[in-house]
């Protein structure tokens, strides 16, 4: 069998041209180290001349290990671009970024034609012939602008897109590139001090049609720029410092990243940007998460089916208050999952129109078996976004898919932090819940028999961070013995009491503050006050609530007072029934247990 290479294609590249797929001939290769790095040098040939400064995309390297591209293989060049690496004197290498094989090396077995060695030599003959063959213009202001001054205006009708490098050719190698990208995410400035001195920082998450990476910008850099570079914008950006990424604080595909430097140069690009995607999104269905494992960084999209209330928490590392709110998304595979959202995040966050949200680079977290996705500070999340698997799914909840029956990853039984199918008491007795060394969870749809109103509201330390229950000093203080200080007002917690039963059982449960505010339909504040100056109207309050159904999630635990130990259950979350879903779990229930269709 004959094979055509593309002959003249290594010199029209090497020389600064562009040769559309080059046909060429794999002679050799050899595995280098750059920079820790391990890449592939090739020797290719066009059948004329052959080149020894041909490196593989280290995405590639997986061909060469695999025997898949061999010596003599002939390759079909998809990719590449020309990087200038300078050490005594300049030298251009090819990069290849992509390749298909048309033949293994097994079949070719042999050298095809006769190709000499080409070298810089030629390419500096071919101009020096070129420039003798065509006079040269006259001087004009723009000739004789400096280097410098060339370099640093750098705009978009200078930078035309051959000059640019795709973001995923980048490596600390290269020393000359110009990337065309996207800002996806732009963080807040954050400042530090330590022993070495003090600084601010920002980064931004920069993407194309090829890869993604980020960028960090630095104490000056970091004012220079900050203002200058918005999101979703796209800018030419060069001069930058490549080194290997610490994965501690980015979650992009990308094994390096970038430092802005004194020298690096930024400028926005004015001309249509259809070509430089928004935000590179590798979407994972929900019920595949459930095989991953714990710290996995994952993009996910799906309808908000249900959020809960703003949650306030105090770091114990910090002691800095911090709010959440937990939000659970399904999807077209049956699945369904938590996503805890922080700060600005949880607090601008509407799920009232269950609207379709996209997460880029949420962690998967795991605890006691039961997992869910948080996000960090380098998630990047968009509600309603315009891609395809966005209007997809809103057509699927739209037409039936809200009431599809969901497997819950975040809620496995026992040690999962909950449970997808409700159990009943008689469920949790017989698998001997809460019986274990470590705390048990599982969900149930109940009916609030009882509640306690002795001691249902106590006085708590005003502080936001702490809610110990003050001692009445009776002289007008309240003296907290946590922060060992007196105070002359307090706020209003709850510790709520209660019985909850349901046709298999009942149970007595304790509910803390957020969970009794869900179970009374009122705030703390409001239910201390009607206990201290309304003492009717607070018992109508707790009567009131009998026979509500709720569907609760439970921690249940063996605790030992007194020397007798005692199942103590404590209500994790109340929440309303969601008929439509009830149903269709009794739905599904009757056709486990009859077998008949319905």
């Amino acid at each position: 069998m004959t094979y055509s290479l593309s002959e003249g294609s290594v010199e029209i590249i090497m020389s600064g041209g562009e040769y559309d797929s080059p046909v060429i001939q794999v002679l050799g290769h050899k595995k280098i180290q750059s920079r820790g790095e391990d890449r592939i040098r090739l020797i290719v040939s066009d059948g004329k001349h052959s080149h020894s400064l041909t490196l593989l995309n280290s995405q590639l390297n997986n061909k060469v290990f695999s025997g898949e591209l061999s010596n003599y293989s002939v390759i079909k060049v998809d990719k590449y671009f020309i990087s200038s690496v300078s050490k005594k004197e300049e030298k251009r290498v090819m990069v290849i970024l992509n390749l298909t094989i048309i033949a293994p090396g097994t079949e070719v077995g042999k050298k095809l034609g006769n190709p000499i060695q080409w070298s810089e030599d030629m390419a500096a003959q071919s101009h020096a012939s070129t420039a003798k063959a065509e006079p040269k213009p006259a001087p004009t202001p723009m000739n004789t602008l400096s280097k410098t001054t060339a370099s640093i205006n750098l705009n978009s009708s200078v930078l035309g897109s051959q000059m640019t490098h795709p973001i995923a050719s980048l490596s600390p190698y290269q020393n000359k590139w110009v990337i065309k990208a996207r800002v996806m995410n732009k963080t807040a400035i954050r400042t530090w001090s330590n022993a070495k001195g003090e600084g601010k920082l920002f980064s931004m998450d920069l993407c194309d049609e090829s890869g993604e990476i980020r960028a960090t910008a630095f104490k000056n850099e970091c004012d220079k720029f900050y203002d200058m570079i918005q999101i979703d914008k796209v800018y030419y950006i060069s001069r930058c410092q490549l080194k290997t990424a610490n994965k501690q604080f980015t979650t992009l595909k990308n094994d390096y990243e970038m430092t802005f430097t004194a020298d690096t140069v930024v400028s926005e690009c004015m001309e249509e940007n259809n070509s430089v995607p928004s935000i590179k999104y590798d979407f994972m269905p929900i019920s595949d998460i459930a095989d991953k494992g714990p710290d996995t960084i994952l993009d996910v999209i799906g309808v908000c089916k249900s959020a809960s209330d703003i949650q306030e928490l105090t770091a114990k590392s910090t002691g800095k208050l911090l709010k959440k709110r937990e939000a659970t998304l399904v999807d077209s595979s049956g699945g369904a999952i938590t996503l805890t959202l922080w700060g600005a995040e949880a607090e601008k966050f509407d799920s009232s129109s269950n609207p379709v949200v996209a997460v880029k680079g949420a962690r998967l977290t795991e605890f006691n078996g039961s997992k869910s996705l948080s996000c960090l500070a380098s998630t990047i999340v968009r509600v309603q976004p315009d891609v395809e698997e966005a209007h997809r799914l809103r057509g699927w909840y739209d037409n039936g898919g809200d009431s599809m029956a969901m497997v819950h990853i975040s809620a496995r039984v026992g040690q999962g932090g909950g449970n997808a199918e409700w159990m009943t008491f008689a469920e949790a007795e017989e698998r001997r819940l809460g019986t274990g060394d470590k705390a048990d969870y599982f969900s149930l749809l109940g009916v609030l028999t009882f509640t306690f109103a002795d001691n249902a509201v106590y006085k708590a330390c005003p502080q936001e961070q702490c809610n110990k229950k003050l001692v009445d000093q009776q002289n007008g203080l309240y003296r907290c013995e946590k922060c060992n200080r007196e105070y002359p007002n307090y706020k209003y917690r709850l510790l709520l009491g209660a019985t909850v039963s349901d046709p298999t059982g009942d149970q007595r449960v304790t509910a803390f503050n957020e969970s009794a505010e869900v179970m009374l339909g009122r705030s703390a504040e409001e239910v201390g006050r009607l206990s201290d100056y309304d003492k009717a109207e607070y018992g109508q309050l707790l009567d009131h609530v009998k026979f509500k159904t709720f569907v609760f999630k439970f921690r249940t635990k063996i605790e030992t007072y007194s020397d007798e130990a005692k199942l103590k259950t404590v209500v994790m979350s109340a929440q309303p029934v969601d008929y439509k879903d009830a149903n269709a779990r009794l739905v599904k229930s009757i056709k486990t247990l009859s077998g008949v269709e319905l």
